[in-house]
């Protein structure tokens, strides 16, 4: 995997050599409200990083994950990952969060669509997938501005804090992300 820039962030893939400073970040108290971040041990986390694929490429599949940093000097303000699954290993579903300091800034955004980009170039997904509680508004309006579409309601879909939780399943297609980048583009020239 490769490092990633964005305007405000640097997308920094996890490894065994950083995988501590994300589980520092896993441990944030405020990570865990509308997710369930299992609780491991830092050495069991650098176990289970150092069994992750290396490259994020076509046909591959597991767990790619990448350190959120921002400000000078660049610190971990969160994490963003793409899962994808050997059943399915044209889908990938993302996954994110950002510490409280480091919300409300359009980091999130940046991150997620940066992530996107990535997918669809290099492991040439034709769909990417994201599951939200209904309570979680920020994290709609992320989904929103980065052109994912609500696609429906799983009853009990995940488990939080030991308890099961409805879900929204949101999606965005390779179709969808291939206009917006042409749009985008088209704008761009008639400037």
């Amino acid at each position: 995997m490769r490092v990633l820039h964005a305007e405000h962030l640097t997308l920094v893939p996890v490894e065994a050599r950083n995988a501590r400073e994300l589980w520092e970040v896993l441990n944030a108290p405020d990570l865990r409200k509308y997710q369930d971040i299992p609780r491991v041990r830092a050495e069991e986390f650098e176990r289970q990083v150092r069994a992750r694929p290396k490259a994020l490429r076509p046909g591959a599949t597991g767990r790619f994950e990448w350190l959120v940093k921002a400000g000078e000097p660049q610190d971990a303000v969160g994490w963003i990952s793409l899962r994808v699954n050997d059943r399915t290993p044209r889908v990938g579903e993302v996954g994110y969060s950002l510490i409280l300091a480091a919300r409300g800034k359009g980091y999130a955004s940046e991150a997620l669509g940066t992530v996107i980009d990535e997918s669809f170039e290099s492991a040439e997904l034709d769909e990417i997938q994201a599951c939200i509680v209904p309570e979680n508004v920020a994290s709609r309006a992320v989904l929103d501005r980065t052109g994912f579409r609500e696609e429906r309601l799983l009853r009990s879909g995940a488990v939080i804090r030991g308890r099961h939780v409805d879900v929204l399943l949101f999606t965005i297609t390779r179709a969808t992300w291939d206009r917006a980048r042409r749009e985008s583009l088209s704008r761009a020239g008639n400037r």
